[in-house]
Order: structure tokens, then C-alpha cells, then sequence
């Protein structure tokens, strides 16, 4: 299996940021990460962005660079950023994902529910349990 490296961070959004500007994030973000070939997710959520992403080194830690900067989220709490062997959005989909609704979330469990010997996965389950507004998982 090929190296690749994943980040994962929890952050708190600037209370300035509307709705349309969260859309708009949303859409930037998958066309960047689609066009440089960085797989994951990218929640919304009570205020707090959480993210995972998976790709080469080399081009997430110059993103994650930027991410750090971004004036539109603060209190940023990387979770991890390490090299893995055992991407977890590797067959997730084909193109970096939005989680919008509770619906997309409940889809994203139920796909890590499916591999329980990686622990990455284990960890995210557990990350994004405070996500799920309904209580549905």
C-alpha cells in the first residue's frame, strides 16, 4: 500500500462567517482538494469545522500551512498529522467530501463502521459522535 500522509483538526468558526460564506468555503475547498488529489471530509457543525484529510505529504502539510492561517476559523486543535499506510478515505468516495447534514454523517459512520481493525477509524467514529445532532449513532 502506498505512504500517504493524514491531518485531522477540530476548530472553532469565526462568529463573522455566514451561511453563504460557509457555502462558499465548502465549494473551494472540494474543488482544491479534488484538483490536488487530497481525499477526506470537511464538517460544519455547532459552530466548529472538523476535518480530515488524506494525500501527499508534501501537499497537505503546505495546506494545512494555509489552513493555520485562515482568519476564518480560530482555536484550531490538530488532532493528528502523520504519515499512515492505511488511508481511511481511500474508497470513502471518489471526491473529497462536504458534510452537510446529518444524513451525510450518518453515511460517513456507516462507512467507517465497516473497517473496526483500522483505529483511525475507531478515533473518528469517537470525534464525531459530538456532530450528531439527532443522536442517531
Amino acid at each position: 500500500m502506498k505512504q500517504l500522509y493524514t491531518i485531522c483538526y477540530v476548530s472553532k468558526a469565526s462568529t463573522t462567517l455566514t451561511n453563504s460564506q460557509i457555502e462558499d468555503l465548502f465549494e473551494y475547498t472540494a474543488a482544491w482538494n479534488n484538483k490536488h488529489g487530497v481525499s477526506g471530509i470537511l464538517l460544519h457543525s455547532m459552530g466548529n469545522f472538523f476535518q480530515v484529510l488524506e494525500g501527499t505529504e508534501k501537499v497537505l502539510l503546505s495546506l494545512f500551512t494555509r489552513i493555520k492561517e485562515d482568519s476564518r476559523h480560530g482555536e484550531l486543535y490538530e488532532i493528528f498529522n502523520k504519515r499512515t499506510s492505511h488511508p481511511v478515505f481511500e474508497n470513502y468516495k471518489s471526491t473529497f467530501d462536504i458534510v452537510k447534514t446529518n444524513g451525510d454523517l450518518k453515511m460517513l459512520i456507516t462507512y467507517l463502521n465497516q473497517d473496526n481493525s483500522n483505529s483511525t477509524n475507531l478515533k473518528l467514529k469517537r470525534l464525531l459522535k459530538p456532530f450528531d445532532i439527532l443522536g442517531d449513532f
